[in-house]
């Protein structure tokens, strides 16, 4: 009977070791928490509440001291050196509940009372109390005295619908914890005890008197000196619960939608964070007399590729639904914003120079007819200078000649995902704003740009992008496949793109030299603005979310200023190195900005990419003359009087613009009277329609036809143009060459003639 029962016996004992043992759960606490995000400082940018409805912020890693000394000195003086049971003080609660009749007092230690908020906060039975017990004696064995702390004060009940220590700190004291004062420290120390009772801004005669009966006993114990003491008594507890820091709005809201319940540790500076906030409103209340409401902003530094300040949109006066559209992962229309990498692909290949005349004339392809922003033409225009003036033709063309499935594939390359459609669906639109990019891709691509010199004069590796929360797209490996020798040629001709305002004096008070670019969309429904300087990438979207358009909606008036508002907010930095690695020096032709030939009269240096392969001029020519500088040939001049002469020549339509705003173009010499015209000189251009091709003619609303302008040039200011439309004359012009007719459908050839008898001929057909 003895040998049963004290097998029994050790049965129950093994039995009750072995659920102590494995009496805790995996988790003590399952539950939904706050998503938190924090600037680079440590700082609040802002939260979301849990699903639960709870401001229950994810777990703490550390307490700060002034709390977890006030927590223990309420809470369980004993704490640091008991087991998890302080038999001492379940005496001395025994006492004080007999002595009342009544349960004055539990005696549990933080560690009973963080398994009873464990076990979700059971009735206070006898029973309970033993199994709090047997917990709190286990949890000791399994975790140490500041895991113990950090797991109370991230679940401990503050009050309403704030738990935890962190979500009270800034509920009620709008700062983290480690700056909590000593009475705001002893406040969230008393808090737990009876949440419900002294919840701040109702009780808060109970709350005072139990936050300076606790500071006195600090006092006391000579934790805090008399003339603390005497200032914390001074501080006032807390009225209502404030609401959280919305600093990052959107930012918070991403990435609650794919880190819910983290903490995330953003890259985000809290000063340019609020810097941009305050410009972005500055602005936007500015742009609304005009009806526009929404506004974005990215700052990236270049040296890490980190995010300092994420803008997704404008909040304070907007207070529609789409207030709440992150624009800066929204895909809208591009404008010219992409056109500065065109052109450095075709730097980089040597299709042109920077310096090089690309045709600035009317253009049709197929029906597509790019118009310039002014609508007037150049003829001839540098290729930085289109690109900084962000002319429109010029680029289009050059589109077609480098290709614009092979742009796209660039342009994918960079990051740019939202462009994911074939090169057809695009066509030749995509450099003006056929195709939709974020501006998160846009900024990313950008700074890469600097971070190409940067990565090249530093000698640096690619630091780590410790953003990777803030979006699917936020680590960006893509390679950026310009060169550094590209890179620099593209950057220094946008430093020079005249800035808004007071701006356009930088250089005059040795301002910071910054590259950047603007784009609209069409319709003004999209304003953009990109800037870099050295050390940072400012990026701007401003607009309508509904994607309503609104005149002047412009980058120049609408995000230009925005930009340099930012730029004068940020650090100053010095301009970028020269890659001399990565840079050939070229003698160029000064007219034509190709590579000089003999034929150029004057040249010029320019340091162009190892990896172009620049085309010779083929824009200069050597003309014979006679003395008074008309051209002669063999044919009726002396041979030995004959004077070369070099000239630069555009072709005619080129030319014909060219020379309106050039006074100093001379073209082809005046042919000397006795001589007669050679055969070979093209003298006349058809302007429209293009060469041997098809033209719509629209119909008014009553259902006739308008008429048709056909136009055209000569290279002699003097010329008339004799006009024939299937060998029939139609009319005479003079210095402004357009003749309107009125054709019905079919094919024609058109003939037009000059009195010097030279003559054009073409096919157009009339659709």
């Amino acid at each position: 009977m003895r040998r049963k029962v004290y097998i029994g016996f050790v049965i129950a004992l093994t039995t009750a070791a072995v659920w102590w043992w494995l009496a805790l759960p995996d988790t003590f606490f399952d539950v939904d928490r706050s998503t938190v995000v924090l600037s680079e400082e440590g700082q609040l940018l802002g939260a979301r509440i849990a699903d639960d409805g709870q401001w229950r912020f994810p777990n703490v890693d550390s307490l700060p001291d002034k709390y977890r000394t006030s927590l223990i000195c309420f809470e369980d003086e004993g704490f640091e050196s008991h087991f998890g049971v302080s038999p001492k003080a379940i005496l001395r609660a025994a006492f004080q509940n007999i002595e009342t009749g009544r349960i004055e007092s539990g005696g549990s230690t933080i560690t009973m009372q963080l398994m009873r908020m464990a076990r979700g906060n059971k009735e206070r039975t006898v029973f309970q109390k033993a199994i709090e017990t047997l917990w709190a004696m286990r949890a000791e064995w399994l975790f140490s005295k500041d895991e113990i702390l950090q797991m109370y004060a991230s679940n401990a009940p503050f009050g309403g619908n704030v738990v935890g220590l962190e979500a009270a700190s800034w509920r009620y004291f709008n700062k983290p914890s480690y700056q909590l004062t000593w009475a705001e420290s002893a406040t969230l120390a008393v808090l737990p005890n009876a949440p419900g009772l002294i919840f701040p801004g109702r009780k808060s005669d109970a709350l005072l008197e139990k936050r300076n009966r606790l500071l006195n006993k600090l006092h006391q114990k000579e934790v805090i000196s008399a003339s603390e003491l005497e200032l914390a008594l001074l501080e006032p507890v807390p009225d209502a619960p404030l609401p959280l820091p919305d600093l990052a709005h959107h930012l918070t809201d991403h990435c609650h939608v794919h880190e819910q319940g983290s903490i995330i540790h953003s890259t985000i500076d809290l000063k340019m964070q609020r810097e941009a906030n305050k410009i972005l409103e500055n602005h936007l209340e500015r742009l609304r007399h005009n009806r526009v409401e929404n506004g974005a902003i990215l700052i990236i530094d270049n040296f890490t590729r980190e995010v300092k300040a994420y803008v997704g949109n404008g909040l304070i006066y907007n207070t529609g639904a789409d207030r709440e559209n992150n624009m800066i992962l929204t895909p809208r229309s591009s404008g010219s914003i992409l056109k500065p990498f065109l052109y450095g692909l075709a730097y980089q290949t040597g299709e042109i120079t920077p310096r090089e005349l690309i045709p600035d004339i009317p253009t049709e392809y197929g029906g597509f007819t790019p118009k310039n922003f002014y609508e007037t033409y150049d003829g001839a225009v540098a290729a930085e200078e289109a690109l900084a003036r962000s002319l429109n033709i010029p680029a289009v063309r050059l589109l077609r000649t480098y290709g614009v499935a092979p742009f796209l594939a660039e342009l994918n390359d960079m990051g740019f995902g939202t462009l994911d459609r074939p090169a057809s669906h695009y066509g030749l639109s995509l450099i003006l704003g056929g195709g939709e990019v974020t501006l998160w891709d846009l900024a990313q691509a950008y700074s890469g740009l600097a971070h190409k010199l940067i990565h090249r004069d530093s000698h640096e590796d690619v630091a780590e992008i410790r953003f990777e929360k803030v979006s699917e797209t936020a680590k960006n490996t893509n390679e950026m496949p310009l060169s550094e020798g590209t890179v620099w040629n593209i950057l220094n001709g946008l430093v020079d793109v005249k800035r808004p305002g007071i701006e356009s004096t930088w250089k005059l008070f040795d301002g910071q030299p910054i590259a950047w670019k603007t784009g609209t969309s069409f319709g003004f429904r999209d304003a953009w603005a990109v800037g870099v300087s050295r050390t940072h990438t400012v990026a701007i979207w401003v607009g309508n979310a509904n994607g309503e358009g609104r005149p002047g909606l412009t980058g120049l008036e609408a995000t230009a200023p925005v930009l340099f508002d930012l730029f004068n907010q940020l650090p100053s930095s010095h301009w970028f190195s020269e890659p001399y690695g990565d840079l050939k020096e070229y003698k160029l032709c000064s007219a034509s900005g190709m590579v000089a030939t003999d034929n150029c009269e004057h040249t010029t240096s320019r340091k162009l990419p190892n990896s172009a392969a620049p085309k010779a001029c083929n824009r200069c020519y050597v003309f014979f003359t006679d003395a008074h500088g008309h051209r002669v040939n063999p044919e009726c001049h002396l041979v030995s009087d004959m004077i070369p002469t070099k000239r630069f020549v555009l072709p005619t339509i080129q030319a014909w613009y060219y020379q309106k705003t050039h006074s100093d173009y001379n073209g082809v010499p005046d042919l000397a009277a006795y001589c007669s015209e050679e055969t070979n000189q093209e003298m006349i251009s058809l302007i429209y329609p293009q060469k041997n091709s098809s033209t719509i003619i629209p119909r008014e609303i009553d259902g006739v036809k308008e008429s048709l302008i056909l136009k055209a040039v000569h290279t002699r200011e003097d010329a008339k143009l004799y006009w024939h439309l299937n060998e029939s004359f139609i009319g005479t012009t003079e210095s402004f060459h357009h003749m309107e007719i009125s054709p019905e459908q079919g094919d024609y050839q058109l003939n037009i003639a000059d009195q010097f008898g030279n003559s054009f001929t073409t096919q157009i057909r009339v659709n």
